[in-house]
């Protein structure tokens, strides 16, 4: 799970069959580990549990379907299962072009309710750096300006990887990619009715800076993989909501 509260980076997305899984994982592991968080793991999994936001028009879903080369999009987001995190990440998460910057900030998971409700938010660490500060006063900022909304819950289990001689290259599988729509804040570990959006694939995730290195190249050409826009939030809406019922964009 990243602890860095702003950074910059590309992030490749494919979608991998899952009879290829067992052979790809072995390719990356010849150059990587697995992430700490999890290597003691079950099955050396977590869990993802993402609320987005949007507009009542859907401007976040429609800047990503009318492909905008600069876009963005507001979570929340935390893992696990309640009680086994106590906390709640407010990210923004914006892409220029190929280049993806996140702003993080972390905060008691008790009091997300009070991005709806205006009440104050603290941050989980007693001296929060400032970058972590900005990000918390800027999602604040455009829930109230854009009148965001949650819209819809994403939950998936996460294998990850880290490299070896690059702790900056970071490999993700995604399983079981589900999603609920409109939540509130208590069905952020919501398991009931939610519906399965990723079979029969999971979702392959390359993230680095700079240049991907040649060998993870030669993975991917290997396994005939084929880079694509994959976004879990339209996904995970569409799942839901018809193309021709979905609200227009303001």
């Amino acid at each position: 799970m990243d602890t860095e509260y702003q950074f910059k980076r590309k992030e490749f997305k494919y979608y991998v069959p899952w009879e290829r899984q067992e052979a790809l994982r072995e390719r990356f592991l010849m150059h990587m580990e697995y992430d700490p968080f999890c290597v003691n793991r079950k099955e050396h999994m977590y869990s993802v549990r993402s609320i987005y936001f949007d507009t009542p028009g859907l401007l976040f879903y429609y800047e990503k379907i009318d492909g905008l080369k600069v876009r963005k999009k507001l979570r929340v987001r935390s893992y696990d299962k309640p009680g086994e995190h106590d906390a709640a990440f407010l990210e923004i998460k914006r892409k220029i072009k190929n280049i993806i910057m996140k702003e993080r900030a972390g905060v008691p998971i008790g009091q997300a309710p009070n991005l709806l409700n205006g009440a104050r938010l603290t941050l989980l660490r007693e001296k929060p750096s400032i970058p972590e500060k900005a990000a918390l006063s800027k999602f604040v900022f455009l829930m109230k300006r854009l009148n965001l909304n949650p819209t819809v819950l994403i939950t998936y289990e996460r294998e990850a990887f880290v490299g070896v001689d690059d702790e900056n290259l970071r490999v993700t599988f995604d399983y079981n990619v589900r999603s609920f729509p409109n939540p509130g804040f208590d069905d952020l570990f919501r398991e009931e009715d939610l519906r399965t959006i990723s079979p029969p694939w999971f979702i392959l995730e390359i993230k680095f800076y700079g240049v991907m290195p040649l060998w993870t190249r030669e993975i991917i050409r290997d396994f005939g993989l084929r880079k694509q826009a994959i976004s879990k939030y339209c996904n995970g809406l569409d799942a839901w909501l018809p193309n021709e019922e979905v609200a227009g964009p303001y």
